[in-house]
């Protein structure tokens, strides 16, 4: 479990027996006895993009599937940092190798890879790799183009998962925040089910600014704390 492979008491924080938050690290450290489908691929697109050197988070509804939330997903977010055409295409080169194909593109023809990036990430939309033949989920990454998305690149957090792999994800009181604002039945159980899991490392005026921003009420967490 989580709180036996991490040893350093006076830093962690046991969020549950498969959790663990090393307060001085930032990093949270999560053990899965059995990954899902979504685990497989985001582990294995977040390693390409780590070996092309691009920094990264994930967001949505995936982060919640991470840590344990029983429900499906279709696709897996990330959100890259602003990068330019030819490290697009090193990055599509090392992602085919990796077992990975394009959607909107050929991602074994660099002229078709050059296509997709100034046909769909400098105009704003989502580019989506499947991995092998597996259609859902697939990954579904776009560009760092506005100061919220790179915030939630800058501020992501490290979560370690098995002490195998790394992911980096959005900072949760963000995450929580936004899944209320989605709205959906769906989201706001995502957002109310990381707040329960997370509360004790949350911070509070975070979550109340973004939840100010973003024009939604706390209230529906629960809680005394609204």
């Amino acid at each position: 479990m989580a709180k036996e492979f991490y040893r350093d008491e006076g830093e962690r924080v046991v969020i549950s027996d498969a959790i663990v938050f090393d307060r001085r690290g930032g990093v949270i450290y999560l053990f899965k006895p059995r990954l899902t489908p979504e685990d497989v691929i985001a582990s294995k697109f977040a390693a390409v993009i780590d070996e092309a050197g691009v920094r990264y988070a994930i967001v949505a509804g995936y982060i919640a599937i991470l840590f344990g939330r029983a429900r499906r997903s279709d696709d897996i977010d990330f959100v890259l940092e602003y990068l330019g055409e030819d490290k697009f295409v090193n990055l599509c080169r090392k992602a085919r190798r990796a077992g990975f194909t394009m959607m909107q593109g050929n991602i074994e023809s660099e002229e078709s890879v050059r296509d997709v990036y100034r046909g769909y990430l400098v105009r704003g939309y989502s580019v989506r790799f499947m991995y092998g033949d597996i259609i859902l989920p697939n990954i579904e990454a776009k560009l760092a183009t506005t100061s919220v998305h790179r915030y939630v690149i800058f501020h992501s957090i490290r979560v370690v998962v098995n002490n195998e792999y790394t992911l980096r994800v959005s900072p949760l009181e963000l995450q929580i925040a936004y899944k209320l604002y989605l709205g959906s039945d769906k989201d706001i159980g995502d957002a109310i089910f990381l707040y329960t899991l997370f509360k004790k490392i949350i911070s509070l005026q975070e979550l109340h600014m973004w939840c100010g921003r973003l024009g939604v009420d706390c209230g529906v967490l629960g809680g005394d704390n609204w």
